[in-house]
């Protein structure tokens, strides 16, 4: 997965909709950063550019879920 392919995606989340990847595809997405830290800061990054949160989850922070905000009040 392309940044580019992660950004479409996150952008097109409805309200309250979630996106469940493997974090190693979110991480390649990002293979221009040479830490795995830096990469999922850009991750997280992302996330909050598209009002999503980002949850590291599945056994050994093996999937990454976003979840885009509610519509604001």
């Amino acid at each position: 997965m392309k940044a580019t392919d992660l950004q479409t995606r996150l952008a097109h989340l409805a309200p309250g909709e979630t996106l469940l990847l493997p974090a190693t595809e979110v991480e390649e997405a990002f293979h221009a950063f040479t830490t795995s830290e830096e990469r999922r800061d850009a991750a997280v990054a992302l996330a909050v550019l598209y009002r999503c949160t980002l949850t590291v989850c599945g056994p050994g922070g093996s999937q990454i879920l976003f979840t885009r905000y509610d519509e604001l009040a």
